[in-house]
């Protein structure tokens, strides 16, 4: 049981993302149309569903609550930090201000303040960078960071409450309804009278607690989902693409964690098993991309007088190394630390 397509998953998301936000980034300079369609929601929504199942699990394993902490900071903080660093300081050879300007701008120091607080969408852009881009911001993936983060935080309350009502289903059917109906109340009174306060809200915790409650419920009742997946992902199936088509979320994200459970465990798809043999990278991809994306706009390298499938190229293999080389150089480092210290005070 061990044995899973988890890591293969998390890749084929970031991939996803990647894609769909190249479509948004280089839209309006008539590029590759192969990947408009690409929804980068549900990739996301798909990461929100595997974080839940597996740091339930890591959450249960652990020693103690700052054994937890520590496991989780170790995982995600290295790279994040060096993605704020790297491009709050290096993107001033791109900025349209002299260095002294740029580093004297306050809008420098709000980017830092706010992106290593995780608050990105509080200042996502540096000055004078990427101003004739079609979008300003430096890293529009980092939303999703503060949102798992708050997650981090959260799930030792929700361990709490779970084990006082005894039977976890009770309890997060009871938070999982909650949310429905905040969610239903912000849609309804929020939409027509500010619809970007709207967007912001529901791309915060608690609105897309459902995702995670689905995974932690995976984690639960993983025996009764295991020895059941398959019919239980044939009436997902049908769930999943009725609320997707309609723009529901009621029940989207329990089908969809049940349609990861069954890729993630049947041997139909066992050749992916080993998929992270070498590496987790899909982290690296997620947090790297859209800078390089941007850079590359920034350049004119999909201007109608480059050949775009060329630089295309060229991009995701940029992607590739910055990831590869981040879990080789930084992101790994910080595990095996972690494990050897474990070892040192078994």
């Amino acid at each position: 049981m061990n044995k899973n397509n988890f890591d293969f998953l998390r890749f084929a998301f970031a991939l996803m993302v990647v894609l769909a936000h190249f479509s948004t980034l280089t839209k309006s300079l008539n590029t590759i149309s192969l990947f408009d369609d690409i929804d980068s929601y549900i990739p996301v929504c798909g990461f929100f569903i595997i974080s839940g199942f597996l740091i339930a699990k890591s959450y249960s394993r652990s020693k103690s609550i700052t054994d937890y902490f520590k496991k989780r900071a170790n995982r995600l903080l290295p790279a994040y930090f060096v993605i704020i660093m790297s491009t709050a300081l290096l993107f001033v050879f791109i900025s349209s201000l002299s260095f002294s300007a740029y580093y004297s701008n306050k809008g420098f120091y709000q980017y830092l303040a706010s992106n290593l607080t995780f608050l990105n969408f509080l200042h996502p852009s540096l000055p004078g960078v990427f101003e004739k881009n079609p979008v300003d911001a430096v890293n529009g993936s980092l939303w999703t960071i503060k949102v798992e983060v708050g997650f981090y935080i959260i799930i030792p309350v929700l361990f709490f409450l779970i084990n006082k009502f005894k039977k976890p289903i009770i309890f997060l059917s009871i938070l999982y309804v909650l949310v429905l109906i905040q969610n239903f109340f912000l849609a309804k009174y929020l939409i027509p009278k500010n619809f970007g306060l709207y967007f912001t809200l529901s791309h915060q915790l608690p609105t897309l607690l459902t995702y995670f409650i689905a995974g932690i419920l995976l984690h639960f009742y993983f025996d009764y989902i295991f020895k059941r997946k398959g019919i239980l992902a044939l009436i997902a199936l049908p769930v999943f693409a009725f609320e997707y088509i309609n723009h529901y979320q009621y029940l989207l994200p329990v089908a969809l964690g049940l349609l990861l459970f069954y890729f993630a465990y049947s041997p139909r798809f066992r050749l992916f098993n080993h998929f992270g043999k070498y590496g987790d990278f899909s982290y690296g991809i997620y947090i790297y991309h859209f800078p390089i994306i941007q850079l590359f706009v920034y350049c004119g390298l999909f201007n109608i007088n480059h050949d775009k499938w060329l630089s295309f190229l060229i991009l995701i293999t940029l992607i590739a190394s910055a990831a590869i080389s981040s879990w080789n150089y930084i992101e790994k480092g910080f595990l095996k630390a972690r494990v050897k210290l474990e070892k040192g005070n078994s």
